[in-house]
C-alpha cells in the first residue's frame, strides 16, 4: 500500500520519553506518603538500632509511627542478623553517651557566652586561656562520670534482654515479620554472586566490598536486596526501604551528595524480577510521611530534626568560628547548587542581632504549607559545607551553618546561625 506524502505510516504502539526510564522521575513527598500506607515497608539495620541512640520522645513516637504500618513491616534476615551482632556495642554506646551529653551541652553553652564575653572586655591571649580551663574542667568532670557511671540506665540490658524496653518494642513490631535465613548452601551461590555484582559495580552494596572481614564478606546490603526481592515476589507489594546509609549503591546523588532517588538499576531489577515498584526513604522522610499519611500521630518537628541528627556526620559539629569570606563561599555554593531558599533563610538570620530566624518566616520564605515538616531543610546546608572542606575551600571543623532551635520539644521555634556569622555579617560583601 503506498502513503501520500500527507500520510503517517502507524509502525505499533508509541511511547513517551520516561516509558521504560521511569526511574528518572522525581519521588515526591506525596509518592511516600502513598507507600506508607500501601507498601511493604523494610528498615536498615541502622534504623532500628537509632532506636537505642534517639531521644526518648523520638523513640515513642517512631514506634507509635511503626504500629500505624502493622502487618506490612518486614525484616529481612540479615537486617535481623547485623541487628544482634551490633545490638551490644549500640547499647555500650548509649550508656556512654547519656553519662556525658548533658555535660557536653553545658559546655557548648558556655563557651558560647565565654565567646560572646571574651571579645568585648578581654584579650585575646586572656580569652584563650579561660577557654582552655573551662574546656579542661568539663573534660575532668566527664572523665570521671565516664569511669564510674557505665551501666546506670542500659547495663541490665545487656545482662538480660527482658530488660530492654526497646528490644520488647521491636519484638512486638516484627513479630511474624522476620524473614528467614537462606540456607547454607544458597547463601554461599550468594556471597559469590554478590561478589561479581560488585566487580561490575552493579547497586546495591559494592560499596561495601572491601568489608571482606566480615561473616558475608562484604556482600551484606546485596543480600538484604536478594531478601527484598524475594518479599516483593511473594506478596506482589511494592517495596519501600529505609536506610540512611546514604551511598551511590543504593540512590542516586545530587551534586551536594544529598539522595534524589534509587538507583535505577534498582528500581528496574525489582520490577523485572518482581513486577513491583521500589521506593527508597532516609528515615525523617519515614516519619514525615507517616505522619500525613495518619494524620492521628503526634510526630513532631523535633523528632524529624532527632533523626536528621543521628544520620549526620561528625565532621560538621565543631566550634571554628566563622570568616565573613567562609560565609561567603558557603552562599555561593548553595546559589550554585540551586538552593536559593536556603541562601535567603540564612542570610536573613545573619542579618538578626541573636542570629535567629523564626519558623513563621522560614515557611514563608519558601511558601511552605504552615502543617508541614521541615525535612532536611538543612541538609544541602550541610553538603555544601562538607564538599567545600572536601575541596580545600573551608577548614574541617566548623560550627554547624544553621541549627534548629527549639524552647520546648515539638515544632522548632526557628533556626540559628553562629554568633562568629552575626559578627561578621557587616563585613561580608551584599
Amino acid at each position: 500500500m503506498d502513503f501520500g506524502p500527507e500520510e503517517t505510516r502507524i509502525v505499533g504502539p508509541l511511547g513517551g520519553i520516561f516509558d521504560g526510564f521511569e526511574g528518572f522521575r522525581q519521588v515526591k513527598p506525596e509518592d511516600l506518603v502513598e507507600a506508607v500506607r500501601s507498601s511493604t515497608v523494610a528498615l536498615d539495620t541502622n534504623v532500628l538500632l537509632d532506636l537505642y541512640r534517639s531521644l526518648k520522645q523520638t523513640r515513642e513516637e517512631n514506634i507509635e509511627a511503626l504500629h500505624e504500618v502493622g502487618p506490612r513491616l518486614f525484616m529481612p534476615a540479615q537486617v535481623q542478623s547485623e541487628f544482634w551482632r551490633n545490638r551490644d556495642q549500640v547499647i555500650r554506646g548509649v550508656i556512654d553517651r547519656d553519662s556525658a551529653e548533658g555535660l557536653r551541652e553545658a559546655q557548648r553553652k558556655a563557651r558560647t557566652v565565654l565567646n560572646a564575653w571574651g571579645k568585648q572586655i578581654l584579650s585575646k591571649a586572656e580569652a584563650d586561656t579561660l577557654r582552655n580551663e573551662l574546656d579542661a574542667a568539663f573534660q575532668q568532670v566527664i572523665t570521671k562520670l565516664r569511669s564510674g557511671g557505665h551501666g546506670l540506665k542500659m547495663s541490665g540490658a545487656l545482662k538480660d534482654t527482658t530488660l530492654d524496653p526497646v528490644l520488647q518494642e521491636v519484638e512486638a513490631l516484627f513479630d511474624g515479620r522476620v524473614g528467614l535465613p537462606f540456607a547454607a548452601d544458597r547463601l554461599a551461590e550468594l556471597v559469590q554472586e554478590g561478589q561479581a555484582r560488585f566487580a561490575r559495580r552493579v547497586p546495591p552494596g559494592y560499596m561495601d566490598a572491601d568489608k571482606a572481614n566480615q561473616i558475608e564478606e562484604g556482600t551484606g546490603d546485596f543480600l538484604i536486596w536478594e531478601q527484598l526481592v524475594a518479599h516483593a515476589q511473594a506478596t506482589g507489594r511494592d517495596i519501600l526501604f529505609v536506610t540512611r546509609d546514604v551511598k551511590e549503591d543504593w540512590w542516586r546523588l545530587g551534586e551536594l551528595g544529598s539522595p534524589i532517588g534509587p538507583r535505577v538499576e534498582l528500581i528496574n531489577e525489582m520490577r523485572d524480577r518482581a513486577g513491583v515498584g521500589l521506593l527508597l526513604a532516609e528515615p525523617p522522610e519515614l516519619w514525615a510521611a507517616l505522619s500525613e499519611a495518619f494524620p492521628a500521630l503526634p510526630t513532631s518537628q523535633s523528632t524529624v530534626d532527632d533523626a536528621e541528627r543521628l544520620g549526620e556526620e561528625a565532621d560538621i559539629d565543631g566550634s571554628l568560628p566563622w570568616t565573613s569570606e567562609m560565609w561567603e563561599a558557603l552562599l555561593s555554593r548553595l546559589e550554585d547548587s540551586a538552593y536559593p531558599i536556603r541562601v535567603a533563610v540564612l542570610r536573613e538570620a545573619a542579618s538578626s542581632p541573636e542570629g535567629f530566624i523564626p519558623r513563621h518566616r522560614v515557611y514563608e520564605i519558601g511558601d511552605y504549607d504552615q502543617n508541614r515538616l521541615l525535612v532536611g531543610f538543612t541538609k544541602p546546608i550541610i553538603g555544601a559545607t562538607r564538599k567545600l572542606i572536601a575541596d580545600g575551600e573551608l577548614p574541617a571543623g566548623l560550627e554547624p551553618a544553621l541549627r534548629a532551635h527549639y524552647l520546648r520539644p515539638g515544632k522548632a521555634e526557628g533556626f540559628l546561625v553562629p554568633r562568629s556569622v552575626v559578627e561578621s555579617a557587616g563585613q561580608a560583601p551584599s
